[in-house]
């Protein structure tokens, strides 16, 4: 008995390769509207930012381990615009390597009399938490502290290097009517372009994305209305969650407050010193977040798992036809999974374009793309697709995770998901 050609696996591989690359298209399509259609917003309200530079604001650091861009992006906050903030550092304890280095930075910075906050402490982690990761202890404290007048609280990465305008633009945004909170999101452009660089660039580009689609804020630059703050309960709920990011999302959504995506915030790491596994690792780590605090979660793990079982079964149905000696199958097949890699990696580069296209009046500079980058990264596609597949069944699979040298035990507890400190 025949197999009905409407059914064969020559009709079947094309056709869910087609089914998985439109809706990328349509998501790519309009994430690069939306960032145009921002930027511009951005650029018409830059020299109208003058009321929001006297709000007072607090901006929190949290550390653990000795980030080798600290001082750098320490300098970059003395630099900014913003006219009435203070600075909160919490170190993981005064044992921690970055420490001193904060101490003495900050020390610097302020003895030679040009620095833009008129205040800034250094508090080690006060208790260790019986729940939720370190991180989130100490911005829970930090958020405990916070004096009466204060009106935005704005998070940095130690790895995020941020231009001057950064603390103003995100008090300004934030305070918009019916905004809690705004954040800009991670951009890698690895200087060397060393394959696990090359492989974590790809992949932020598509989840940059997704992000921004289904509103997952990012810390590492971030601002809350304090108005929102309370009315979310954020730090109640940070008490047992393993990031504070991604844990925004629903209860400020429950309050009634808009979360924004705002592309000038975006931050650049041109770092590419990262291995493979643990680079795999981190990816997982990204997506365990959202599989723990995310309501969009299902979406990106459909997505994950239908990408990878697609490309999977594209890739044996050309080596079956290959070993068979099916040429014509072999070069349907064949085709149509060029052409999903073709369209995807052009997807890539048009993220890119508008990424850049937003940060370029910030002053940030790109290197121009040559050829040889571009056949580079054409060929780490796959390997980028391999690893966010072995990321995503990690995600989905895990009952503990490391982070910053600390594992993480995942329990349910009444049935809500609990983050503990494994002993």
């Amino acid at each position: 008995m025949s197999v009905p050609p409407s059914l064969s696996a020559e009709s079947i591989i094309p056709a869910l390769l087609l089914a998985l690359i439109v809706p990328q298209i349509v998501l790519t399509a309009w994430f690069i509207w939306n960032v145009r259609a921002r930027t511009r917003a951005h650029l018409l309200r830059r020299d109208q930012r003058d009321g929001s530079a006297t709000i007072p604001a607090v901006v929190v650091l949290c550390l653990r381990g000795c980030d080798p861009t600290l001082e750098e992006v320490l300098a970059a906050l003395a630099r900014q615009c913003h006219r009435n903030w203070r600075l909160q550092v919490v170190v993981d304890s005064a044992d921690d390597p970055a420490w001193d280095v904060a101490h003495a930075t900050l020390a610097r910075l302020a003895a030679g009399d040009q620095v833009s906050w008129h205040d800034y402490s250094i508090t080690p982690l006060a208790e260790r938490p019986a729940t939720g990761s370190l991180k989130c202890a100490s911005l829970r404290q930090a958020l405990a502290t916070l004096a009466p007048e204060t009106q935005v609280v704005a998070l940095i990465d130690a790895d995020s290097i941020v231009h001057e305008q950064w603390l103003l633009t995100l008090v300004d945004e934030c305070m918009r009517p019916g905004v809690g909170a705004v954040s800009g999101n991670r951009w890698y452009e690895p200087r060397h372009d060393s394959l696990p660089g090359t492989v974590r660039a790809i992949w932020n580009a598509g989840a940059v994305v997704q992000m921004t689609a289904f509103g997952i804020p990012w810390g590492g630059s971030l601002a809350v209305r304090c108005e929102a703050l309370a009315a979310c309960g954020w730090a109640s709920v940070i008490e047992a969650t393993l990031c504070e990011d991604t844990a925004l999302a629903a209860p400020l959504h429950r309050a009634g407050w808009l979360y924004r995506f705002i592309p000038s915030l975006v931050a650049v790491d041109c770092d590419d010193d990262v291995a493979l596994v643990p680079l795999t690792r981190w990816i997982s780590r990204q997506l365990l977040t959202a599989r723990l605090h995310h309501p969009m979660w299902p979406l990106v793990a459909i997505h994950g798992l239908s990408t990878s079982f697609t490309l999977a079964a594209a890739v044996c149905a050309c080596v079956v036809a290959a070993a068979r000696g099916h040429g014509q199958s072999l070069l349907v097949f064949g085709g149509a999974l060029l052409a999903y890699e073709a369209t995807s990696i052009l997807l890539v580069l048009m993220i890119e374009d508008s990424i850049k296209h937003a940060l370029t009046p910030q002053g940030t500079r790109f290197r121009p793309l040559s050829a040889g980058q571009l056949l580079w990264r054409c060929g780490m596609l796959p390997v980028t697709q391999y690893v966010y597949a072995a990321a995503m069944l990690s995600a989905l699979a895990t009952r503990s995770i490391e982070w910053r040298g600390i594992v993480y035990e995942i329990t349910r507890t009444g049935g809500s998901l609990e983050v503990r400190i494994k002993d």
